[in-house]
């Protein structure tokens, strides 16, 4: 009987604060603190790693107009890549979030958050900006493929330390923080048993991922003669839309089929 290896999961907080210390560096600790107890509660092992985009402000604008990243950058794109999930939480700068964040989402390869679970947080002067999360930050992330923690946390200033009936918001920002930290924990521990008891990380998925990528190539040549066999007609009988469309659209039917011209 085989043991049960003990999941290990990799979280990369992103924290876009312009100062330091700063209130979204205090959002995403708590985040990344409540998101890890958690996963360890669940029996999971956490590697937790908080990058200040701030430190690579330079970096990123070089690699934006150059297209090469420095080697300081691209650890950066590797730790992104091999994380499990995202913690990303930004200011709030008119209506939308720092353009130190929208930055990053720039000079990086888009390809790198695709999939990728990703728990958004943001903080501003007042709750009057909360709504940016929504209008601003999920289309930004939604576009990019990756799959969002369905509770974001928004964090006004009078969120962290208060104390008196009306300063906070009704929910307070802890049970708000603790809500969203156990929905990632959900999506990660799903994921994990998704791909498999002896998969954990995401770089050990993409291995996976990558191996069978291989032996599907093999197995492909092998039945090239059976596959062959297929006759022109039945060829045809296929859309070509079908054929040529992502996963995501395999269901799409032409007009002309609809309305019964083809």
């Amino acid at each position: 009987m085989t043991t049960p290896t003990t999941p290990t999961f990799r979280i990369l907080a992103l924290s876009a604060g312009l100062s330091t210390p700063s209130s979204t560096r205090m959002l995403a600790d708590q985040l990344t603190r409540e998101a890890a107890a958690a996963l360890r509660a669940g029996g999971a092992e956490v590697e937790v790693t908080t990058i200040e985009l701030r430190e690579h402000a330079h970096d990123l604008t070089d690699a934006l107009l150059t297209r090469f990243p420095s080697e300081r950058l691209a650890m950066v794109s590797e730790q992104l890549r091999a994380a499990d999930a995202v913690i990303a939480v930004t200011p709030i700068f008119n209506v939308g979030p720092s353009g130190l964040f929208k930055l990053f989402v720039d000079a990086l390869d888009i390809e790198l958050w695709r999939g990728k679970p990703v728990l958004l947080g943001a903080t501003a002067g007042s709750a009057r900006h909360s709504l940016a999360i929504d209008y601003a930050l999920r289309p930004l992330l939604g576009y990019l493929k990756a799959e969002l923690v369905p509770t974001a946390v928004f964090a006004a200033s009078t969120d962290f330390g208060a104390d008196t009936d009306g300063q906070a918001d009704e929910l307070p920002l802890a049970a708000r923080v603790r809500r969203a930290a156990r929905e990632l924990a959900v999506m990660l521990r799903a994921g994990s048993t998704a791909q498999g008891p002896t998969v954990h990380g995401a770089a050990e998925r993409d291995a996976a991922e990558h191996a069978a990528a291989g032996g599907d190539a093999a197995g492909s040549a092998t039945a090239g003669h059976t596959a062959s066999a297929g006759t022109a007609e039945g060829r045809a009988a296929a859309p070509a839309s079908a054929r040529t469309l992502d996963a995501e659209f395999s269901d799409f039917v032409p007009m002309g089929q609809l309305l019964g011209r083809d």
